[in-house]
């Protein structure tokens, strides 16, 4: 058989893709689990079953129109590196899609095969009124977040950000999928805007991002926060404090 279609994004590896035995890795194209031969990506360390990769290459045409997106066509497009979240059925979605750039609007493969133009009324509170879903800014993320209804699509599970609980299947949940960000619906409620803290009773401190304020450093770890995760600070003092050290340590008293 031969594969036309890699199981990684990048052309340059057909080299390095291998029938390989596996037990422990899933499909990055279904999702499924991978108990024997399927196709990897050696530079990648990504993986499809057989049958998912034969059946990409005989019947995925590289453009559709569909009936929930007629005003522009549909794109077939692979990611690995960034999840998506399927305007369809708003599951939480990783590998090819069909996508319009111009509206950002995304169907897993699923959702694409489907001559439907109607969309399930049982996730229309996940919607606003023109069919589209929901999205919010919430202030613990510098990025618009979209709720979604979450299932494991890699190895690893996805945890809510705040309480650190892995998500559950079909659990409403709502995140940025570039940033890899995710709440629970329930914590989004719980995360303080300011708190106050033992080691720095002067001032409340305030959540807010790295690159706003140029504090990188936590003042009580010591470690180093990147841009995406957020920090509680006191400018006035240039202290900061990580997430992490606001969530565990046992001093800390939120306002």
């Amino acid at each position: 058989m031969d594969i036309t279609i890699p199981p990684c994004n990048h052309t340059s590896h057909f080299i390095n893709i291998t029938l390989r035995e596996t037990k422990e890795d899933r499909c990055e194209e279904c999702g499924g689990e991978i108990s024997g031969t399927a196709f990897t990506c050696d530079c990648c360390n990504v993986w499809k079953h057989i049958s998912c990769a034969d059946k990409l290459n005989r019947d995925l045409p590289l453009e559709i129109i569909h009936p929930l997106h007629l005003q522009h066509r549909l794109q077939l497009q692979w990611l690995y590196y960034w999840d998506f979240i399927c305007d369809k059925c708003l599951y939480i979605s990783t590998g090819y899609r069909y996508r319009c750039y111009s509206c950002d609007f995304n169907l897993d493969l699923t959702c694409a095969s489907s001559v439907s133009g109607q969309l399930p009324k049982y996730h229309e509170p996940l919607r606003v009124k023109d069919g589209k879903k929901k999205t919010i800014f919430h202030y613990s993320h510098h990025e618009e977040l979209s709720f979604f209804k979450y299932r494991k699509v890699r190895k690893e599970d996805y945890d809510c950000f705040w309480c650190e609980k892995h998500l559950l299947p079909s659990e409403v949940c709502y995140g940025c999928t570039f940033c890899k960000f995710y709440l629970h619906q329930v914590c989004g409620d719980k995360i303080p805007m300011t708190l106050s803290y033992s080691f720095h009773p002067k001032h409340p401190l305030r959540l807010t991002y790295p690159f706003v304020v140029c504090i990188y450093k936590c003042n009580v770890c010591s470690k180093w926060s990147n841009d995406n995760i957020p920090l509680y600070v006191c400018e006035k003092c240039n202290f900061c404090l990580d997430s992490d050290c606001a969530k565990h340590l046992p001093s800390l008293k939120i306002d």
